[in-house]
């Protein structure tokens, strides 16, 4: 979810004004703003250029900072252009360490905190930041240290947002009281159509007067826009977005038990549960039951600076109704994962749990576009948690009188698994996604069928599946070096190094495994990526421990 920004509407001058150093806090953000723009035209074509003036941008509010240390607006403005840069992996590439680049991001959001510690907006913002700098943390960092660094982020990001979304909920009841209040006074109808008439007196008194103004840098305003459903409703989004990060990190062996009776994880669990149960259906049936809002042509004015605000060309594709439906869903399979590790559960019915959970989501997912394509992608992430856990599970052993129903269940999950991500990887869905998410979609491929070749090597593996061993383990060299091939066109060399790293274990167990012993001369000196990829392969059940110290002997 993209951070909520402060967009900037200002007369266009009729020709080149000389520039002239900043010397208001307005000047400053007016100048700021003109370089965040220059860099938007070069981002798609010329990464280097769009970084040069997003630097300078930075560079004016640093200095406009400098100049006027107090300013939320020259403060906040900065916080929200560091995180888009780093959600751009082409132009956060150009700057180095995407973590430590995201590390100054969350300063800049400190800050600007410390200036309006109530706005919610960049307390949203700071906690989008805290999860992403959790989830850069376990994609790059070892399995162990990643999880022991994301636990406080993702905490600490979960809190922030469940305030906010207090917050707002206080904040819109207050409006809606306020309005009923009007509205019963009798001279709500009487003042709305005043207020119709003066904005059609001054539309028409603006465009007389628009030709001698633009020249003129006018007077900036901050408006801060009233509170809306659906923002509400995208504050409960990100909140279950981080909460069921922070599950994905749950382990039985100290998660369980707590002074009180609740571990921390758990107790966010808890607010994650209060926000699936009670306010996303409230929120729902709220905005299907509100009239459809008639938009009023606003007159032109000096610049102003919108808070919360994002211009209709730069918003998602995606509704905040579809997006907090797949949160909700995303959540509650998280909350079926911890149940079954934590004993709760058997794995049939964790199983049958996700499967419910994501039904009718995957019913009305008919694509391709966008939303659609976010619905397969989760169902597939969450079976492949399932597949995973059951691996996990201390019933695991071919002793187990469940074991031949555990690893039926895990065929069955990473069968359909690989369907969903075919047909994310084929036409017309390939015209939806960018380089960068095709790239993960063929990853994701390739982790699937490692996996299914796994669970053929096991006692009591079909038939069917032992047949299935070669083109399985070959099928994954090919998604693996797919995925590498679209982490080229994205510009993204972690999610390269990564897939290559992956090609290189296919081809190794792909050898193996035919019985060949050959070894190749390109898997020499490649051990310490390899050695990092497998990490995570094993940690997610993807390899079997046993079979990845083969694969480290042979690089």
């Amino acid at each position: 979810m993209p951070p909520k920004r402060k967009d900037f509407l200002r007369p266009k001058p009729k020709g080149k004004l000389k520039a002239q150093e900043p010397q208001s806090e307005n000047d400053f953000l007016e100048a700021a703003d003109e370089f965040e723009q220059a860099a938007g035209k070069w981002r798609a074509g010329d990464a280097p250029k769009a970084v040069r003036f997003f630097n300078r941008a930075i560079d004016t509010y640093n200095e406009g900072l400098k100049r006027f240390p107090h300013s939320f607006d020259l403060a906040y403005n900065k916080a929200n252009l560091q995180y888009t840069i780093t959600e751009d992996e082409r132009v956060a590439s150009q700057l180095g360490s995407r973590f430590a680049l995201l590390e100054e991001t969350l300063t800049s959001h400190r800050f600007a905190i410390s200036l309006n510690p109530t706005n919610t907006d960049i307390l949203f913002n700071a906690a989008q930041v805290l999860t992403s700098i959790a989830e850069a943390g376990l994609d790059a960092g070892t399995q162990a240290a990643g999880k022991h660094d994301a636990r406080p982020l993702l905490e600490e990001a979960a809190e922030i947002l469940t305030k906010c979304l207090k917050s707002q909920q206080q904040e819109y009841a207050q409006m809606q009281a306020e309005i009923a209040k009007v509205q019963a006074s009798g001279e709500y109808q009487e003042a709305w159509e005043g207020e119709r008439q003066q904005q059609a007196d001054n539309q028409e008194e603006d465009t007389e007067t628009a030709s001698s103004s633009s020249e003129a840098p006018g007077d900036w305003a901050t408006v801060e826009e009233p509170l809306t459903l659906e923002s509400i409703l995208e504050t409960c989004t990100a909140q279950l977005n981080a909460i069921t990060t922070l599950l994905g990190l749950y382990d039985p062996a100290i998660d369980r038990f707590s002074v009180d009776g609740l571990s921390s994880i758990e107790k966010k669990a808890e607010d994650g549960m209060d926000t699936v149960m009670a306010t996303v259906p409230a929120l729902m049936k709220l905005i299907d039951q509100s009239p459809t809002s008639k938009t009023i042509d606003e007159p032109e004015a000096g610049p102003t600076l919108s808070i919360s605000s994002t211009s209709a060309a730069k918003q998602a594709i995606t509704s905040p109704k579809a997006d907090a439906m797949l949160a909700v869903a995303s959540f509650q399979a998280s909350i079926a994962e911890v149940q079954y590790r934590s004993g709760k559960t058997t794995s049939a019915a964790y199983a049958e749990t996700v499967e419910r959970t994501f039904s009718s989501l995957i019913q009305s997912a008919t694509g391709p576009d966008l939303e659609s394509t976010n619905v397969q992608s989760a169902y597939a992430d969450a079976l492949m948690d399932l597949a995973s856990a059951l691996a996990d599970g201390t019933e695991y052993t071919t002793s187990s009188p469940t074991y031949a129903t555990d690893i039926e269940i895990q065929w069955t999950a990473l069968t359909q698994t690989q369907n969903l991500l075919t047909q994310l990887s084929s036409a017309p869905y390939t015209s939806v996604l960018s380089p960068s998410r095709l790239a993960d979609v063929f990853s994701a491929r390739g982790d699937t069928d490692l996996f299914r070749f796994r669970i053929s090597l096991l006692e009591g593996a079909k038939p069917a599946w032992v047949k299935s061993q070669p083109t399985l383990v070959a099928n994954a060299g090919v998604f693996y070096r797919g995925a590498r091939s679209y982490a080229e066109k994205a510009g993204a060399a972690g999610l390269r190094s990564t897939a290559d790293a992956k090609a290189i274990v296919a081809e190794i167990l792909k050898e193996v495994a035919s019985g060949s012993g050959a070894t190749k001369e390109t898997w020499k000196g490649k051990s310490a990526g390899v050695a990092k990829v497998l990490e995570q392969m094993v940690e997610e059940s993807i390899v079997a421990r046993e079979h990845a110290e083969g694969v480290l002997k042979c690089t």
